[in-house]
């Protein structure tokens, strides 16, 4: 039982992880300071995708379903909690990619307009 509740806590700190990836960036608008969190979480989670590096946290994760008794997903985390339910197997590398370049997109964005503003490039 402890071992599930671990799981399932690693599982709720990954999806913490992804959407601070995502969502970081209009953070820092408000919090600055933030982003000298947020880049090497962008940073990480580009690399992990780009170079299909192995994650800590699934892998945490897929120990302790393990240690449950339970047999772990064999994808990754987002293949697994977030694209499965959103989009075919034959899409999801498509789909990953697509939404990949949109974070990024949207991180630039925000960075661009939360530093233009505090240097006062818009006013």
């Amino acid at each position: 039982m402890i071992y599930r509740t671990l799981a399932r806590a690693v599982a709720a700190l990954h999806f913490a992880f992804a959407l601070f990836v995502v969502l970081g960036g209009l953070l820092t608008m408000r919090w600055p300071a933030l982003t000298w969190i947020h880049v090497p979480a962008v940073v990480w989670a580009v690399a992990t995708l780009a170079f299909d590096l192995p994650c800590p946290l699934t892998h945490l994760e897929k120990f302790f379903l393990r240690k449950a008794g339970k047999e772990p997903y064999p994808e990754g985390f987002l293949q697994h909690h977030v694209f499965r339910p959103l989009t075919s197997s034959e899409h999801s590398q498509r789909f990953h990619t697509l939404l990949g370049v949109a974070v990024l997109v949207l991180v630039i964005v925000a960075y661009t307009i939360a530093f233009t503003s505090r240097t006062g490039a818009l006013r």
